[in-house]
Order: C-alpha cells, then structure tokens, then sequence
C-alpha cells in the first residue's frame, strides 16, 4: 500500500515538476503594443509572436518590439536656396508592423530608428533647399507636405511614417539682426512715403487757395474796369462817417488820380 503511494506521489511530482519546467524554460510572454521576434541561438526564425503568453521551443528566445506609434524630435540643420543656414526642430510620428518587425529586427536591431531619422531628415533638407530663406516661414506647410511624402517613398517597406510636424524654424543670428534692420528700413520708408503725401496734400491745397484766391482779385478787378461807380459804392460802405483828409481825382485824358490834401480850418 505505502509503495503504491509513494509512486504515485512520484509520479505527480514529476508531472508537476515538468508543469513548471514548462512555464519556467518553455513559455513567453509578450506585452500588449509589442510583438516578440523568435530567434534560435541568436538566428532570427522569421516566426513572430502577438502579444500574450506562447509556449516556445526549448532553444527559443523571444525579444520584444514594440509596434505602438512611436514621436521622436530632433534638430536638423538645413540650408536654404541662398545658402542661410535654417535650424528645423521636426517631430516625426513612426510605427512598424506585425509583418516587417522580424525582418527589421534582423537588419537593424530594436533601433532601427537610428537608421531611418538620417532618411528623414535628408528628404527635409531637400524640400527646405528649394525656397530661399525669407520664403520657408511662408510655405511651412508645403515643405511638411512634401518632407513627408518623400520620406515615405525613402522608407517604403521599412518603417511606416504616419505624420510629421516642423516644431520650430530658426535662422542664424546674422540673418535674425538682417531681416530686423530690413523691416526697420521698410518701415522708415513707409513713414517717409506717407510724410510726402501729406506734404503733397498741403502743397495742392495751398495751390488751390492761391488760385482762388487770384481768380477772386481777377473777377473782381473786371468788375471794377466794365462799372467804375462800384468804387464810389465801395468806399461809401467802408466810410466810417468822418471827413476825408484828402481828395482823390482823375485826369481828364487818363485813369491818372491826384491825391489833393483837405485842410481843415
């Protein structure tokens, strides 16, 4: 009876044993947003795991590669069509699926990042060069556009680029002070300009008086030369009611007058 027992202890001491033989040294787990890429005494087998818990061969060891979408920023220095040097901070939006993974890892390790960034930062160089500097602010969204594109087509099959964005465009220190001197320059001549006009503007009004003014005295000496009486009439209204001091008469043969003083006594 005892011996019967303790070899059936045996016996399910060894199946638990190998239970957790199994769970120790034949089991893998994978976490969720990652996938495991199987390999053989450092050799990658091509057989690539979902995320969860897998029994694996004895020889198996599983690295995990996250397959989540990944944002990495970086600097790039670039050049503009006039040779300013521009300061881009770009931030890129990558994943890798489930299908290129083992073969990513194969290639390139879990960094394959490092590998694709200089492609990317190549294909933004080449957009930036088509524009001259004082151009790249104003189309900003066209050289994300086609920085995009381009890196796409670079890394066709490789990672997959699902978005980038330029965080932040700066010019060296030199153009900053150009660009600031050329707006105060512009400014100063906007000022200038409107000055000219409103001195313009005052000059033609001037004018304007001045030939109202003359064609006023031009209406009024005719009128004087065709009615003569309009002069009597005129001082009669500007006479302030005292008697004159002197006497004022014309020739007989001319318009010349004599001024005759009038004494009082």
């Amino acid at each position: 009876m005892n011996t019967k027992y303790f070899a059936a202890s045996f016996v399910l001491g060894l199946g638990l044993l190998g239970i957790l033989m199994v769970f120790l040294f034949f089991t893998a787990t994978v976490s969720t947003g990652n996938v495991g890429v199987v390999t053989n005494f450092g050799k990658v087998t091509g057989a690539v795991l979902d995320s969860g818990w897998h029994i694996v061969g004895p020889v198996d060891h599983v690295t995990e590669v996250s397959i989540r979408t990944i944002t990495t920023q970086t600097d790039a220095a670039c050049f503009s069509s006039d040779l300013q040097a521009v300061n881009i901070t770009l931030a890129v939006q990558t994943c890798i699926t489930k299908d290129n993974a083992s073969k990513i890892f194969q290639n390139y390790g879990v960094e394959y990042m490092s590998q694709a960034a200089p492609k990317i930062l190549d294909a933004l160089k080449a957009e930036t060069a088509k524009y001259e500097a004082a151009e790249i602010i104003a189309n900003r969204d066209k050289i994300r556009e086609e920085t995009l594109k381009a890196a796409q087509e670079r890394l066709a099959g490789f990672v997959e680029i699902q978005d980038l964005s330029i965080v932040n465009v700066a010019f060296s220190e030199d153009y900053e002070k150009a660009i600031e001197a050329k707006q105060v320059a512009q400014q100063r001549a906007e000022q200038a300009k409107y000055e000219l006009q409103q001195a313009e503007v005052e000059a033609d009004k001037k004018v304007a008086e001045a030939k109202g003014e003359a064609e006023a005295i031009q209406i009024r000496g005719d009128a004087l030369a065709k009615n003569p009486s309009v002069i009597s009439l005129e001082l009669i209204n500007k006479w302030d009611g005292k008697a004159p001091e002197t006497l004022v008469t014309s020739g007989q043969n001319g318009p010349a007058s004599i001024i005759l003083p009038i004494s009082a006594k």
